[in-house]
């Protein structure tokens, strides 16, 4: 390993991001820990982010793609330009206190923690006030204190909602989300797919295109017996209207969707079936089927009613079924743990 390199490598994948990423960068370089480098991986912004970053950021590195070819690639993309031993995937809404970096890499280093393949901190809600971000933006509302996977195969973010008071201990988690996430690139290398229809290999899956892909990643990084570590300390703070959460009722449910846009609900319906054909255990599949069958009969009564757009996503997941069974049979080959290791993540 190259001795010269920064120990992580901060990636930020841009589209149109130029009203908050300011704040993220002004957080990224008052971090205590210095030995980062940045890298921005744009997807054809139209806003000035390209100009900003040459102006204000020279030291920032910029990858430019010519169109918007979505989070799983950008950061496929990113992930193979720099070789750092550590990334950080950082969206562009994030403001991190000065010391988050600090409070993750000692654990990070540390040899004792060397199947630990990711962590993530205490990410807390950030609400602008009249669409800017000013002293009182900041919450103690937690948005993400890792993923939960619950019977009915509804990914949620643990603590959603809660006051962060609650969560002021260390503990294994399933995976964090991808908006700030640390992966030690052995993880990441580990986690590869390739399979005939895409040899030179993904970490994030591409065909998801956005939403998703982090669960799908952390999930496969748990078959091949990566840990992944809830750090209490190392907090930050994210712009998101809703996360899921375990109490979410439909009203909540329907008031979230509203909020997205069109192509946003089709790709997070589409890419639910997607991640469980890649990588549901059978064993378990068929221990809370009735579960799993009663939760997806009620989404797909809701979007017959309220979304009748989104019902194309069958279409498409039979559609890519070969090609998703295809990675599955990848993934599987690898699989180091047993339905029951993964079966005591699932509540």
């Amino acid at each position: 390993m190259d001795m010269s390199l920064p120990k992580v490598t901060i990636q930020i994948v841009t589209w149109n991001s130029l009203k908050y990423l300011p704040f993220t960068l002004k957080s990224i370089f008052s971090q205590t820990y210095r030995d980062f480098q940045v890298l921005v991986i744009d997807n054809n912004s139209q806003d000035g982010t390209i100009d900003f970053l040459r102006q204000d950021y020279p030291e920032v590195a910029v990858f430019q793609n010519k169109k918007n070819l979505g989070f799983a690639r950008a950061n496929n993309q990113g992930i193979r330009l720099l070789h750092s031993p550590y990334i950080l995937f950082c969206n562009p809404d994030i403001i991190l206190e000065a010391n988050w970096l600090a409070e993750v890499m000692p654990k990070a280093e540390d040899e004792a923690n060397s199947q630990v393949g990711s962590y993530g901190g205490k990410l807390l809600k950030l609400k602008p006030i009249d669409g800017e971000i000013g002293p009182d933006s900041q919450t103690t509302i937690i948005d993400s204190g890792g993923l939960q996977i619950l019977k009915n195969r509804k990914i949620v973010e643990i603590g959603a909602g809660e006051d962060s008071s609650k969560f002021n201990r260390d503990l294994e988690v399933f995976g964090h989300s991808g908006a700030l996430v640390l992966y030690q690139r052995a993880t990441l290398e580990d986690c590869l797919v390739k399979t005939k229809y895409q040899s030179q290999g993904e970490y994030f899956d591409e065909d998801f295109f956005a939403y998703k892909e982090d669960i799908d990643l952390a999930w496969r990084s748990r078959l091949l017996g990566w840990q992944s570590i809830f750090i209490s300390q190392a907090v930050a703070y994210h712009i998101r209207s809703l996360a899921g959460s375990q109490s979410q009722g439909l009203a909540e449910m329907i008031s979230h969707r509203k909020k997205q846009s069109s192509l946003a609900r089709y790709y997070s319906y589409r890419n639910h079936f997607l991640l469980l054909i890649k990588n549901e255990f059978s064993q378990n599949f068929i221990r809370d089927f009735w579960l799993i069958k009663w939760f997806e009969a009620k989404k797909a009564g809701y979007m017959l009613i309220f979304e009748g757009k989104n019902i194309k996503a069958w279409l498409a997941v039979i559609r890519m079924l070969p090609l998703m069974l295809a990675k599955r049979k990848a993934i599987f080959k690898k699989v180091r743990i047993k339905s029951s290791d993964i079966a005591r993540w699932i509540k």
